[in-house]
């Protein structure tokens, strides 16, 4: 028999070849979690409202997400150089105490159709700081207090992995998909240096923490990361999730050699439009299994940082179709 999707990822984990491609999201699937739950502060359509971080959040109907808003009136934190005074990490301790019972019977239902229970954490170190003060002021810390701006970090990190923590001793989880966005389309937010010295020494504790753990770290990144892909594999991390096809995607299968497989390669700027049709759809994801399947480690997907829908309804439903069809037609 050939195997299923969870069979072929956990083969591509150990850096085997899998006997077909694995069709997205398939091996996995989100229960929900008391701590998630606890966090949320905005819902589509919601007037403006503040988080337990701070900060206020806005998700206007008709957008696909939420983003806070950090004009100078509405930053959480107007002075990196006293952020001990504006910044105080949401309890956690609450929802650690709350009824994890339906959280873990859905992570046994996922686990009894063959997938993986895998926790949500959004909003990861450097999304939190410009979420805190703002994109160009996070930028701008790095050199105007180093001091000041890994103190945060510091405190952004040890909240997080009381979060894994937490998750480990409560859900149990498989997998969890971890969010940071680190640069545009085009390139990185910051320098590859400033990154390995801010950032990746509390990444090289989540990821060391989760694979303490045996859980599987996927992180979403939907931005050009080539710089710093060797650094990914050495924090920890297993699955690049969200990568962009502007970056060079066979020569990073090449570089890694199996040690990160790569999720994402479709272009939603192509594909995910209000004037989609099923041949563009087709076309770009023929594209991308001509382009990066044969370099391995590769789940083609949209780049989009969750399971479920597009934006726009039968994008992603014609997706998965072409990759099983494409499964068909090269592995029977």
């Amino acid at each position: 028999m050939p195997n299923t999707d969870l069979e072929n990822f956990r083969i591509m984990l150990e850096g085997g070849t899998p006997d077909a491609v694995v069709n997205g999201w398939a091996p996995v699937e989100e229960p929900t979690d008391p701590v998630g739950i606890s966090l949320r502060a905005a819902y589509p359509g919601c007037p403006p409202t503040k988080n337990k971080w701070g900060v206020t959040l806005a998700w206007p109907e008709g957008e696909p997400g939420v983003m806070p808003l950090t004009s100078d009136d509405l930053k959480a934190l107007p002075d990196i150089s006293a952020w001990e005074d504006y910044v105080t990490a949401p309890d956690l301790e609450e929802a650690y105490h709350a009824d994890w019972s339906d959280a873990l019977a859905q992570c046994e239902d996922i686990r009894s159709r063959g997938k993986l229970a895998m926790a949500h954490m959004s909003t990861g170190i450097f999304e939190q700081m410009h979420h805190l003060m703002g994109f160009e002021d996070a930028l701008m810390s790095f050199y105007i207090d180093p001091d000041a701006t890994k103190g945060l970090i510091d405190l952004i990190c040890n909240w997080k992995l009381r979060y894994i923590e937490i998750l480990v001793e409560k859900l149990h989880p498989d997998a969890i998909l971890f969010h940071d966005d680190w640069g545009s389309k085009q390139t990185l937010f910051m320098s590859p240096e400033i990154w390995r010295e801010f950032l990746k020494p509390a990444y090289t504790k989540i990821y060391g923490l989760m694979n303490e753990n045996n859980i599987i770290g996927i992180h979403h990144s939907d931005s050009f990361l080539e710089p710093i892909v060797q650094d990914i594999v050495d924090v920890g991390i297993k699955c690049w999730q969200g990568v962009l096809p502007q970056n060079d995607i066979p020569k990073l299968q090449a570089q890694t050699q199996g040690k990160l497989i790569y999720m994402g390669g479709i272009d939603a700027a192509i594909v995910d439009t209000a004037d989609w049709t099923e041949e563009v759809v087709r076309k770009e994801v023929d594209r991308a299994w001509d382009a990066y399947v044969p370099g391995g480690s590769y789940i083609p997907m949209l780049t989009y940082g969750k399971p479920g829908p597009g934006i726009f309804k039968g994008v992603v439903e014609t997706i998965t179709d072409e990759v099983a069809k494409l499964n068909e037609k090269y592995y029977g």
